[in-house]
């Protein structure tokens, strides 16, 4: 039978235990809603906000890798803040984070003074694009702060829409799922011979060209400067009801894909397009309406205004974009890419 003693060093170090346990979990949560709050004020265009989360000091560190287009680093929290204060100028529009983002494999260690989280970020300004990120916080006057963050591109092997790896020639190197199942009947491309072709035949030497295009930055290993990947439209023609075909040629992962069917994709370029030229909210309207092949009459109709208001609306898009046609137009608005976090 235990002693007294013994019972009572045992019930004290149980507490002891317990008031760690609970310390860990206090610090994992605390440390969790800085990288939040963090996040947020990124979305929010809180440059304020979010510098006050951040260990701002020339020891500070922010490292991006894209396996397409190399990698950056931003040294010191002069550098970092130079940076973020651009972007967040430049493209002002705030976004809630429970609508652009969730996180996927979150683990937090907290050892003393230091933690360092890892997770999934799945969604950011302008996608469903996931990157995987590391951060590593200091309790800086027992307030956690954000001392270095790494974001690193993910695969292209989880991408939800429709994908083919090609090489210089257009040669098929690999597809997903999604291509392979709709590339059976889709109206704009075709695989010939083993390469990837434009059903309309005069269509084709856009597409190898830019192919070609992609090859070339892509050995160019240019330095990420604003945008963390690179993407071409390709017209591909009109299908049986009119509507405009385009394709992309992105930069991922080290690889030259095409994608195609992919509605995000559509959404993220005019939602750019809208930031990067400065289009009104009736001019986005009007502007996606005709990326999906309607004409201003059946414009009209969908927004209830006049032809000739849109047509007043259109000239202006033209101005701010400097396209002087609606298939120019559509291959604008369809390479437009604003900068992600």
């Amino acid at each position: 039978m235990p002693s007294k003693r013994s019972t009572v060093l045992y019930c004290r170090s149980m507490a002891i235990g317990n008031r760690k346990m609970e310390d860990s979990e206090a610090d994992r949560a605390a440390v969790l809603a800085v990288i939040r709050a963090e996040t947020e004020a990124w979305l929010q265009r809180d440059f304020e906000k979010l510098a006050s989360h951040w260990v701002q000091s020339p020891q500070t560190r922010r490292m991006e890798a894209w396996t397409s287009l190399g990698v950056r680093v931003d040294e010191g929290w002069d550098a970092i803040a130079a940076r973020i204060r651009k972007i967040v100028e430049r493209f002002p529009e705030k976004h809630a984070f429970a609508e652009r983002v969730r996180w996927e494999r979150v683990n937090i260690v907290v050892d003393g003074n230091v933690a360092w989280v890892t997770f999934d970020q799945i969604g950011s300004d302008t996608g469903e694009d996931r990157k995987r990120q590391l951060r590593i916080l200091h309790r800086v006057d027992g307030a956690w702060k954000i001392g270095c963050m790494v974001m690193m591109e993910s695969s292209v092997e989880e991408a939800n829409c429709p994908l083919i790896e090609v090489d210089a020639e257009a040669r098929i190197l690999w597809t997903n799922r999604l291509a392979r199942e709709r590339m059976r009947s889709h109206p704009g491309l075709a695989a010939a011979a083993g390469r990837l072709r434009a059903r309309q035949r005069q269509r084709d030497a856009a597409l190898r060209e830019t192919v070609r295009l992609a090859f070339g930055e892509l050995q160019s290993q240019r330095p990420l400067n604003v945008v963390p990947k690179q993407a071409w439209a390709v017209a591909l023609g009109e299908d049986e009801a009119g509507a405009p075909l385009y394709c992309w040629v992105l930069l991922e992962d080290g690889k030259v894909l095409i994608s195609f069917d992919d509605a995000k994709m559509v959404e993220r370029r005019i939602a750019s397009a809208r930031d990067v030229f400065g289009l009104s909210p009736a001019q986005t309207r009007l502007a996606r309406l005709i990326v999906d092949g309607r004409d201003l009459a059946a414009a009209s109709d969908l927004l209830g205004v006049s032809v000739n208001t849109l047509r007043t609306q259109l000239q202006r898009i033209f101005d701010k974009t400097g396209a002087r046609s609606q298939v120019a137009l559509i291959r604008t608005l369809l390479s437009a890419e604003a900068p992600t976090k």
